[in-house]
């Protein structure tokens, strides 16, 4: 027996919170009506419920606003039945009348009453409202133009300029008769005709003399050819005469599928460069030489070269008693290896020279170079000499060069190799200008503008004749259900005298009666039709609200399956753990007793 943890009450105690936490959570269950008060009580639960009861919410808004929709039909209806009653009136005026039996004065008084008849028909037409919104006096009609016509786009790629269009205006007086969307028609149109030109010159960006030793820049104008396909135009490459390497830069595209193909020669010519060689006293002079197009330029809508790899080359030449050769290769990575073999004196440019990616040089002379864009290199630097001297007795034969390992930019390093094979008696000095590489990406490239002039004539599809005018009611629009497209559309017609072509009706000039007398009966046929329309809406609505009320009665019922309290199920659980609770609190009681029977003990 241990009295220094009493475990006994520690297990009694642990049971005890536990039931008292289900008890807590089967009153509030209990309390609530509701299965599922929080998150925690069933998370997919709550989702499903939460989204039904928004839906549910939906219905019962939905059905009050059928319930409207069903009032607005019965309070128009209201009133076109008493016009209808009018216009009824006024027929048998007009048939009366019409009888030889009445002298002027008796058909003046008739015709008085039929005026004063329109003038009740305009009132009540004008006083039908529901919520202010007018129901039978709507003059706001929609006229639409022949469903026949259609409009003419055209895009093209040029700059814009003035395109015509014409279409016929359509007019309609207020209070025009006629059904809604009559489906006869006589159009005539005229065919669409287009004519086109265009001329397109391409106007060069000069690069400055002396920057960074690049010369003049030039593209030569090319003019263009017009093809019916739709596809890009891809560059390639063509050699001309020397010294010019050209490089097809120019493309131009337009709409309606045709494109426009067309080369401009764009070079750049390098003088020659000349340093001061010394051998056994002769002056020797060094070339410039050449490099390498920086690839296939891509097909775009603007003169732009791409960020490509850039290998590009030169290459030096003396003719002396032996011959000299410098290298020096060059890559935007930062690296650069470097070989001289040299049987002279020399003093090499500041600026690097140039070679072909595979490391073979160019025949000497001027050439042109394609135009870059990117990371351009150049090297310069510091003077630094690194003197050899040889006294040559028998001839000497070192394999030796000038190497540039992986050099990182800002930081030289270089090494001293050198290959001779001079006559006996023949010493030499060799001097070298080495230093850092260092970038120079702000070089100019090429810009390219384009002045065209562009006509166009355009003559769209016209209608010339319409027979029938196609004008749409207003309508008074009632959301039906829970979802955008759930609409039930009320049209709001216009009933006055105007409206149903009554207005001038009479028996006197300028009315004609027997006129007259077909007007009251095509305003009497079309008031029945409005009726009728209202008619077929109000059953409609009527359904419309029976669905949505049963669809929320069973929505709620599935709602209430998912998140209300199961009370007969819940009174057993709440009973058990109450049981439980009681019992582990009689428990605990005994088992803190229990430390004074091992007190009993050690008394005894």
């Amino acid at each position: 027996m241990r009295i220094t943890h009493n475990i006994s009450a520690l297990n009694a105690d642990n049971i005890l919170k536990k039931n008292n936490e289900k008890l807590s959570k089967s009153s509030e269950k209990l309390a609530s009506g509701l299965r599922i008060n929080r998150a925690a009580d069933d998370a997919a639960g709550l989702s499903i419920s939460e989204s039904m009861r928004g839906q549910i919410r939906g219905l019962q808004q939905a059905e009050r606003n059928v319930q409207d929709g069903i009032s607005v039909v019965q309070t128009a209806d209201g009133g076109m039945q008493e016009i209808s009653n009018i216009i009824a009136r006024q027929k048998e005026l007009l048939v009366q009348g019409m009888n030889g039996t009445y002298s002027d004065q008796d058909k003046q008084m008739i015709e008085l009453e039929i005026r004063q008849l329109n003038e009740a028909i305009d009132s009540i037409a004008e006083s039908n409202t529901f919520n202010t919104i007018n129901l039978l006096a709507r003059s706001d009609y929609q006229i639409y133009a022949d469903r026949s016509s259609t409009d003419t786009t055209m895009n093209i790629s040029d700059p814009p300029t003035d395109i015509y269009i014409s279409k016929s205006p359509i007019y309609a007086p207020a209070g025009t008769p006629g059904t809604p969307r009559q489906k006869t028609r006589d159009v005539d149109t005229t065919t669409t005709t287009q004519t086109y030109s265009s001329t397109s010159q391409t106007t060069p960006k000069v690069f400055p003399d002396g920057r960074e030793g690049y010369n003049d820049y030039k593209v030569d104008t090319q003019t263009t050819t017009k093809t019916d396909t739709n596809t890009k135009v891809y560059e390639t490459t063509a050699p001309t005469t020397n010294p010019v390497y050209t490089d097809p830069a120019y493309w131009y595209t337009v709409g309606r599928n045709d494109t426009y193909f067309g080369s401009a020669h764009h070079s750049q010519l390098y003088g020659n460069m000349v340093e001061n060689i010394e051998v056994d006293g002769v002056s020797r002079a060094l070339e410039y030489g050449s490099r390498t197009n920086p690839g296939t330029v891509p097909a775009v809508d603007h003169f732009v070269f791409p960020n490509t790899d850039i290998s590009v080359t030169r290459y030096r030449t003396i003719n002396a008693d032996n011959s000299i050769e410098i290298r020096y290769e060059m890559k935007n990575n930062g690296t650069t290896d470097s070989t001289v073999n040299m049987s002279n004196s020399l003093n090499p440019p500041k600026n690097a020279v140039m070679f072909d990616d595979t490391g073979n040089p160019l025949p000497p002379g001027n050439h042109v170079i394609s135009p870059v864009s990117g990371n351009v290199f150049h090297m310069e630097g510091e003077e630094a000499n690194a003197s050899v001297e040889f006294d040559d007795g028998l001839g000497l034969a070192a394999p030796t060069g000038l190497t540039i390992n992986n050099t990182v930019p800002g930081e030289p390093q270089i090494n001293f190799n050198w290959e001779y094979n001079l006559a006996q008696g023949q010493s030499m000095t060799i001097g070298f200008k080495y230093g850092p590489l260092s970038l120079s990406p702000n070089i100019d490239v090429l810009e390219h503008t384009t002045e065209t002039e562009v006509t166009k004539h355009i003559e769209s599809e016209v209608v010339t004749d319409i027979t029938d005018i196609d004008y749409a009611p207003p309508q008074l629009v009632i959301q039906a259900g829970t979802k955008a497209h759930e609409t039930i559309e009320i049209p709001l017609f216009n009933v006055k005298a105007s409206g149903l072509g009554i207005s001038n009706i009479g028996l006197l000039p300028p009315s004609i009666p027997a006129q007259s007398l077909a007007q009251t009966e095509g305003a009497l046929a079309k008031i029945s039709n409005v009726r009728a329309i209202h008619g077929s809406l109000h059953n409609r609505m009527e359904h419309t609200m029976n669905n949505a009320a049963n669809y929320y009665e069973n929505l709620a019922a599935a709602e209430s399956r998912i998140r209300d309290t199961d009370i007969a199920k819940e009174m057993v659980n709440n009973t058990l753990s109450n049981i439980v609770s009681q019992s582990a609190q009689a428990m605990l009681a005994q088992a803190n007793n229990n430390p004074q029977a091992i007190l009993q003990l050690m008394k005894s």
